[in-house]
């Protein structure tokens, strides 16, 4: 086989998780034409995946140094750099997101990105322009940027409008960009963490920063009735054009079948797999649930949350719920590559696949939760 052949076949064998494949076969390529920049971009991809995280940072570092304004390489590397827990060049690398095929999905801004400089005399304006995740993620941070202008403007999408109206630090709330109003400085609020400098020893962990309305717990307790627990929320799938889905997604029956035969399970779910809890034993509210107040409330009621990564996680951790949290071999970098725990949230707990696509693996723990 040729070095092109050797890349390509390397590539297949990435998509579909083989990474043990994927190394040997691209290594094999890499050794027969040094300067083959997809060969280094995907062995490094490869060794991030594999944990060898230090090797994929230099290797990717290399891969730039023959396509240096190459945008998803940079991404890769931030990716990289940010499981590795190096946020600073992390911060920087991840800036080249918005750089690449596609651009920014949000309207030209005529005013400047804001780089955390002091706003004594004005508006800054705050916006969610990832995953509903993302966002809830990085709205712990909205008072921190409060702290260095006179008025801050945060603007979210209607599923997160009333969960988040009036969080902390926002001074104005809009989901219309006709209602923005007028600002001195811009940024997207996945962009916070770089111009605020933060770390994994500085950020903001504190829960919860996200409250349910009260009056919407009231009849969640209500509708749930008074029946001895424990409750467990559950979620086993996220969003189905997310790129990595179908490897953090895990079978329901999987799932359910993992935890204790005494709980009393409610489905968090939404979309089509929520139609996976029908004529099962999990109490199906799907269609109950019309935005993410209405989540949050139902997970107020609940004693835990079980999930894959996917929003849900992220509410139940913002909320300071338990939540049990089902990380895929190669996890997204905020998981990081080892350990049960994750700075960004206290009380999360993350149960790992210790093989590629091994749930079984993942879920062996969860029937001791109760």
């Amino acid at each position: 086989m040729t070095a092109t052949d050797d890349i390509q076949a390397g590539k297949a064998h990435f998509v579909e998780w083989r990474f043990d494949a994927a190394e040997a076969v691209l290594a094999r390529a890499l050794a027969a034409d040094p300067h083959a920049f997809e060969a280094k971009a995907y062995l490094a991809r490869t060794w991030h995946a594999l944990g060898r995280t230090d090797d994929a940072i230099a290797l990717f570092r290399d891969a730039l140094e023959i396509e240096p304004g190459n945008a998803a390489v940079h991404l890769l590397l931030a990716q990289s750099l940010l499981t590795a827990g190096q946020y600073a060049e992390g911060w920087v690398e991840y800036k080249w997101r918005y750089k690449g095929e596609g651009g920014a999905p949000f309207p030209h801004i005529q005013a400047p990105l804001w780089d955390g400089s002091p706003l004594p005399n004005g508006t800054l304006l705050v916006f969610g322009e990832q995953g509903y995740g993302d966002v809830l993620q990085f709205v712990r941070l909205l008072p921190l940027a409060r702290e260095r202008c006179a008025r801050l403007s945060f603007g979210c999408s209607p599923p997160l409008a009333r969960l988040l109206d009036g969080i902390a630090g926002a001074d104005h709330h809009f989901q219309d960009w006709h209602r923005v109003g007028s600002f001195a400085a811009y940024i997207p609020v996945s962009s916070l963490p770089g111009a605020l400098g933060v770390t994994p020893e500085n950020l903001p962990a504190d829960v919860p920063y996200v409250q349910a309305d009260p009056r919407g717990v009231r009849r969640w307790q209500r509708r749930l009735g008074a029946a001895a627990g424990p409750w467990i929320g559950i979620c086993w799938a996220g969003r189905p054009t997310h790129p990595n889905d179908r490897f953090r997604s895990i079978p329901f029956d999987t799932l359910v079948d993992a935890l204790p035969k005494g709980a009393r399970l409610v489905s968090l779910q939404k979309g089509e797999r929520a139609a996976d809890a029908k004529g099962s034993r999990v109490l199906d509210l799907s269609d109950r649930l019309h935005d993410f107040a209405d989540t949050a409330a139902v997970i107020d009621c609940l004693d835990m949350v079980v999930t894959v990564d996917t929003s849900v996680a992220h509410l139940a951790g913002a909320m300071g719920k338990p939540v049990h949290v089902l990380v895929p071999y190669l996890p997204d970098w905020r998981w990081g590559r080892e350990g049960d725990r994750t700075p960004w949230y206290p009380t999360a707990r993350l149960h790992r696949q210790p093989a590629p696509r091994d749930w079984k693996g993942a879920v062996s723990g969860l029937s001791a939760l109760c």
